[in-house]
């Protein structure tokens, strides 16, 4: 089997973890503070990632940064912001905006390098914003959803973008594997003072009470170990394997896996705004990122 075919087979696994993901995500934060919910996870994850990659190495000074940037952007900043975020909006729609995480790479990258992409990138960027435009702005009055929760979910797209800058400076000299692992447990230290400050403020009667339910254990675990362990794992072969244009095209599909998961297990059936919105953020990043 070619290095491509196995890079599409990680970023298939991957894309249906994270889009699932937001489900999730919605299901713990009902019963979790997000802060914390975040923490667990990436508790669990490194847990796992200790276990299943034992080597260590040795990173220089600039390195070093390098992955405590790509920990605090990639995890801690991220999803505190994107668990918060979802307390207010669906899952549906928080997949909808990330899924625009490659058309503000596009203009930062242009950005820093001074460079414009070619007209018909920014033309599947219109299209594609016009989408999250539709999404974001329609929220209160036709979604019924709180468009705080909408504009919040903003932050982890710039957070990722962020991250990825960082994170390919790491890939020309470490593996892929202790990359993961180090920045996970890095990720999870960086949320740690947050998760204290939530869990001071916490009903001790409803840890017991409501944390421990099946649903929740089975969630936390899914989303450690399947979303955030392998996920991330999964998505550096891809970009190895597959080249990291064909791995972020993998983002534009999430938002199809987490309509269809919110559909099937949380019974939020989308609207045709919602329709629309995905049909036009999806299409225009395809657009944007197809070489003419």
């Amino acid at each position: 089997m070619q290095n491509r075919t196995k890079g599409l087979i990680f970023l298939s696994i991957t894309v249906i973890l994270w889009g699932i993901s937001f489900v999730a995500t919605s299901v713990v934060v009902q019963f979790i503070p997000p802060i914390i919910a975040g923490f667990i996870r990436f508790i669990i994850a490194s847990i796992f990632l200790m276990i299943l990659v034992r080597k260590n190495v040795k990173y220089s000074k600039k390195d070093f940064f390098y992955l405590v940037m790509s920990g605090f952007f990639g995890i801690t900043a991220y999803f505190i912001f994107e668990n918060t975020a979802l307390i207010y909006t669906t899952p549906s729609n928080s997949s909808l905006i990330i899924s625009s995480t490659p058309i503000f790479f596009l203009l930062v990258n242009d950005i820093i390098k001074r460079k414009l992409s070619n007209k018909i990138r920014y033309l599947g960027t219109l299209i594609a914003f016009t989408g999250v435009t539709l999404l974001v702005l329609n929220g209160k009055y036709i979604l019924k959803l709180n468009p705080i929760g909408d504009l919040m979910m903003m932050i982890p797209v710039f957070s990722w973008i962020v991250y990825t800058i960082y994170l390919e400076k790491l890939h020309n000299n470490h593996s892929n594997l202790i990359i993961t692992r180090d920045m996970t447990l890095l990720g999870a230290i960086f949320f740690a003072p947050f998760a204290i400050f939530e869990f001071l403020k916490t009903d001790m009667g409803m840890v017991y009470n409501t944390w421990l339910q099946p649903n929740v254990i089975i969630s936390l675990l899914f989303l450690g170990i399947l979303c955030s362990a392998i996920g991330y794992i999964f998505w550096n072969y891809s970009v190895k394997m597959a080249g990291s244009q064909t791995t972020m095209n993998g983002i534009y599909f999430i938002p199809v896996v987490t309509l269809i998961a919110d559909s099937l297990i949380l019974k939020n059936f989308p609207n045709a705004f919602t329709l629309i919105g995905a049909i036009l953020i999806i299409s225009g990043t395809y657009i944007a990122e197809k070489k003419f």
